[in-house]
């Protein structure tokens, strides 16, 4: 039986449709539009309810993501007077697995057969896999591809911390868990270096196999003309890299003709005559949470500002009490058929990330849950969505990282390099178990190591019960390794490879909303008042489900400085005891 069509579509269809019809009879020609793309493009900007006076003020429309260029194509390939679309690259700073949803959207809008045309101003290898995504690219004289390839390193901070009195005291379980590595060693081991040679080459396999399937060229003639960069824009042409060399101002001869070039317009331009879409939705919703940043205690919060500080702090926490709150109101909404958790994510505090899991578990009772990961969804990044009904990925999405470790820092040295004495009174056998006044004695090394591997097993055991698979099989693909979602698909840690569009597909499908309707997308608010759980909360796991975000710095000893900002960071997370790290602070980059 069909599902009954909604009064609030008929009457806002009817409201279009006579829209519709006096903005074509204006006969005006759109053309081409032009999208400049720049910045980081998050996968979603919820809207933000500002209370009065305050939504009195002029504030800056938001930035750019992916879900508003989305919805921009999607609107473009409706409207029979555009012709195509012009995206300028410059400055774009977006993540691998955003980028591929970004191209996934072009992709989509290239069904309608409009044509897509790529203007790259300036980027290497990671903008020209975005621009590949279009039938056509052009770039200026003084452009090109500058660099290509991918670039990967580690900073190894002992001798560093030596120099000050500091000792990082840590234990850790997982051959590949290398998070303390950074601190405990001065050089990379053997498992650290397989793992990262082993992410480097399935990110690079899906480089080559996106490009030359785009430019129609064969996969060793693209790594041949990777490896010859800097290529300039001439080379880059002659290669079939490129379909042109122009200035911006000559594309609109180039898209049409001398005699009749195309007609170009600004997306400010366009979208104010850009004909409304007409849809039929649903009766019954999707929610779609966001869990983005270090997972932390409290509130969900960005910092008011960015710091003028060469460090990478993190920009985003996601907050256990606004995310149980989300998940809670959504597990009650007798609206909602689904629940989508978009995870960008390295990880974080222990409790917090238990605190999510087991509403993520509450909500799967009554409704299914679809996890789509974005960038990240490492350690307890992978934790919270391990329970989902299933698991979107991209293949550059970069997730795992199931392992334990914890220990101290030891800063003895330090305060006697300072002339500082120290007088400790304490009562209690473990009083002084994590104080940084001396290395952990042999016994408390035992018990250290017994907490770390009980704190292993549970997060196994999360895994396994949330994926269905055996001990023996999460042990493989554990022991703190990070992972591709390429590689994450056949190992069984994601369902499926695609982008938001395709979890929000599933979870339509999981929850038998009718197909060929429009399924409404409801951002759940946060949370204004606490929300009684649904069910008993049962018992929270105490270990620490933890990750530091990629941020390698181009600055001469930059690195240096991400390391003691991440030691900073770490002293803070070692107070909650074991940790479950992303295993480096390095950005894989072009």
């Amino acid at each position: 039986m069909s599902e009954r069509v909604l009064f609030s579509d008929l009457i806002r269809n009817s409201r279009l449709a006579l829209t519709n019809r006096l903005r074509l009879a204006r006969r005006r020609r759109l053309g081409y539009v032009v999208m400049p793309m720049q910045g980081s493009y998050p996968e979603r900007i919820p809207r933000r309810e500002r209370s009065f006076p305050l939504s009195l003020l002029p504030w800056p429309p938001p930035p750019p993501s992916v879900q508003s260029f989305t919805t921009s194509l999607e609107r473009l390939a409706a409207d029979p007077r555009v012709e195509g679309v012009v995206l300028v690259l410059s400055g774009l700073s977006a993540g691998p697995a955003t980028l591929a949803s970004l191209r996934q959207a072009i992709g989509r809008f290239r069904e309608s057969g409009k044509g897509t045309v790529c203007y790259v101003k300036e980027g290497g290898m990671w903008a020209y896999y975005l621009a590949s995504a279009c039938e056509r690219i052009y770039a200026p004289e003084s452009g090109g591809l500058q660099s290509a390839g991918l670039w990967s390193e580690a900073v190894f901070l002992k001798d560093t911390l030596a120099l000050a009195g500091i000792e990082a005291d840590f234990e850790s379980v997982g051959a590949y868990k290398a998070s303390p590595d950074t601190f405990r060693r001065s050089d990379m081991d053997a498992p650290h270096r397989e793992m990262l040679e082993s992410l480097l080459d399935s990110i690079y396999e899906h480089l080559l196999e996106a490009l030359a399937a785009a430019r129609g060229l064969d996969r060793d003639d693209i790594r041949a003309l990777l490896d010859a960069a800097p290529l300039s824009a001439g080379d880059a042409h002659k290669g079939g890299l490129l379909d042109g060399v122009c200035y911006e101002d000559e594309l609109p001869a180039l898209l049409g003709s001398a005699d009749k070039p195309a007609t170009l317009v600004t997306w400010k331009q366009a979208h104010r005559l850009l004909l409304g879409p007409r849809r039929w939705h649903t009766r019954r919703s999707i929610g779609v949470i966001s869990l983005e940043g270090i997972i932390a205690p409290g509130p969900s919060r960005r910092p008011p500002v960015p710091l003028p500080l060469p460090i990478p702090l993190p920009e985003q926490q996601a907050g256990a009490d606004t995310l149980v709150g989300q998940l809670r109101a959504a597990a009650r909404n007798k609206h909602l058929a689904a629940v989508v958790l978009h995870v960008d994510s390295p990880g974080g505090s222990a409790l917090a990330s238990d605190l999510i899991w087991r509403e993520v578990v509450q909500v799967r009772q009554s409704k299914p849950v679809v996890v789509f990961m974005s960038n990240q969804a490492a350690s307890g990044g992978y934790y919270v969505a391990a329970p989902a009904s299933r698991i979107v990925a991209q293949p550059l999405t970069l997730t795992g990282s199931i392992g334990i470790w914890g220990g101290k820092i030891v800063t003895r040295d330090l305060f006697a390099k300072l002339r500082a004495n120290r007088e400790v009174v304490s009562r209690g056998e473990a009083a002084g178990l994590y104080s940084d006044t001396a290395p952990f004695t042999d016994e408390q090394r035992l018990r250290i190591r017994a907490h770390i591997l009980e704190g292993y097993e549970r997060f196994k055991a999360r895994v396994g019960e949330g994926r269905g698979m055996a001990a023996g099989e999460v042990e493989a693909v554990a022991q703190g390794r990070v992972w591709t979602g390429a590689q994450a698909l056949s190992h069984g840690l994601v369902d499926a490879l695609g982008d938001l569009h395709e979890a929000v597909r599933q979870a339509s499908e999981l929850a038998g909303l009718p197909a060929g309707r429009a399924v409404p997308l409801v951002n759940l608010p946060l949370p204004k008042t606490y929300q009684l759980p649904v069910t008993s909360p049962g018992d929270a796991a105490a270990w620490l489900a933890a990750g530091l975000e990629p941020g390698a710095m181009p600055q001469p000893g930059a690195a240096a400085l991400a390391g003691l900002a991440a030691l900073a960071h770490l002293v803070a997370l070692l107070r909650e005891g074991l940790l479950a790290l992303a295993p480096w602070q390095i950005r894989i980059r072009d």
